[in-house]
């Protein structure tokens, strides 16, 4: 095959025919039933935001035991494995393959797994204890069946990957190798998604500050928990741009019915496409925020001081991996040559940070079906797993071998930041 017919295509249609990926096929196949008990062991490892410790000391010993080499993790948490590539080739950037470790649920969550049918159910088993037991086992099968790639290709447990995490074992990741030839998030059940396009968003808590009082002595003093309402009431009329959302979900306030608040404060999500649409986004909370709070000053009869302050929590950056990049054109390849019709989408996963700098990312699914996402009713059936990491596999090995053409990325930096604003009232 010369340089000229080297495409996406042409490279997944070879390696499908070839006796490699027919033993990583039938490997994956025979070996469906331990992968799925490793499967259970890591959903039962509670992994809380920010206390992914014990599934990380798993996954790294099987990671070991699995044949990958330099095994460590870096201080953010993150778990690190090599497969190092020819020798020729050891300096060359990574090829990154990644799943999250961390849950939405709290400390405490029962997360034993319950058998129904052929649901497994417990909370965290598709989101993300699936992702990781895919990521192993492919770590398993390239090694068993001796795959030799032509660049290093690195295996990370990434931490922080849910909610308050805000990416932070994804940014660690790229601070390690600003210069990765790709990055290929396993996230969550399916086969036929490809998420290209990573939805930005920025959370917020908006608190309000008044002096309190007793409710029949002091009424008419300035209340937060009023102002908390007219900012929900301004948020919910604010004209959104096609593909934003902005939803208040956390409303908190007062301690005493009889007592007129102190604090107030609600916590807001905002999501869009464009960080463009954050950033009017962002101006129109701090708007209604002062806006409200004025508005519950000038119905204040008496102690009418009351400050606001807006504080951001988090950010993921919003991005894309356009759909004609080498790296989608295989996926969609691979998904086709499993028999499959890719689909395209968008999503928020560790791809995120990759994506938004330039950095070929894309997530995908380890395979089986689900239900009852971040709920404690969540379900997965690992029907039709090994196809779908078939379908890795086939992905990893046509990037690497495409990546011998392709020049060495740039590198770009992380922006990032939490911000804070304090709005004081008058008195």
């Amino acid at each position: 095959m010369t340089l000229a017919e080297t495409t996406p295509e042409t490279v997944v249609e070879a390696l499908s025919g070839t006796p490699l990926l027919r033993r990583l096929t039938a490997y994956l196949t025979t070996t469906a039933d331990a992968i799925t008990c490793e499967h259970l062991a890591i959903t039962e490892i509670p992994a809380p935001p920010f206390h992914e410790a014990a599934r990380a000391a798993f996954v790294a010993d099987r990671m070991r035991d699995s044949g990958l080499s330099s095994v460590w993790q870096d201080t953010e948490g993150n778990v690190y494995g090599w497969l190092p590539g020819t020798e020729k080739t050891l300096a060359r950037a990574p090829i990154v393959l990644a799943a999250h470790l961390d849950t939405v649920f709290p400390p405490g969550t029962d997360v034993n797994v319950r058998v129904q049918g052929t649901r497994l159910c417990a909370p965290g088993i598709a989101d993300n204890a699936c992702g990781v037991a895919g990521l192993l086992a492919l770590a398993r099968a390239f090694v068993t069946q001796s795959v030799q790639f032509s660049g290093p290709v690195c295996f990370v447990g990434t931490v922080g990957e849910e909610g308050s995490g805000n990416l932070r074992g994804a940014r660690a990741v790229v601070e390690q190798f600003p210069h990765m030839r790709s990055f290929i998030a396993l996230d969550g059940p399916g086969l036929e998604h490809i998420t290209c396009r990573a939805i930005g968003s920025r959370r917020f808590c908006v608190t309000f500050h008044g002096p309190g009082g007793h409710s029949w002595a002091d009424f008419g003093t300035a209340n937060p928990v009023h102002a908390l309402g007219e900012f929900i009431s301004r948020v919910r009329r604010l004209p959104l741009r096609r593909g934003a959302t902005c939803t208040v979900a956390i409303a908190s306030g007062g301690s005493a019915i009889n007592a007129i608040p102190a604090m107030a404060q609600g916590e807001v999500d905002c999501r869009a496409h464009r960080m463009a649409d954050l950033d009017a986004l962002e101006h129109a909370l701090q708007l209604a925020a002062v806006e409200a709070q004025q508005a519950e000053i000038q119905h204040a009869t008496r102690q009418r001081r009351l400050s606001v302050a807006v504080q951001r929590l988090g950010e993921r950056p919003a991005g894309e991996t356009p759909s004609t990049s080498p790296l989608v054109q295989c996926a969609v390849a691979a998904t086709r040559a499993c028999g499959r019709r890719p689909v395209l989408e968008s999503g928020s996963t560790d791809a995120n940070v990759p994506m938004a700098l330039g950095i070929p990312a894309i997530a995908i699914g380890a395979g089986g079906e689900y239900g009852g996402c971040h709920t404690l009713e969540e379900w997965y059936d690992p029907v039709g797993r090994p196809q779908a990491l078939v379908r890795a596999a086939l992905l990893v090995l046509a990037m690497d071998q495409l990546m011998v053409e392709l020049p060495e990325p740039e590198a770009r930096p992380l922006a990032a930041s939490h911000a804070v604003s304090s709005l004081p009232g008058p008195e």
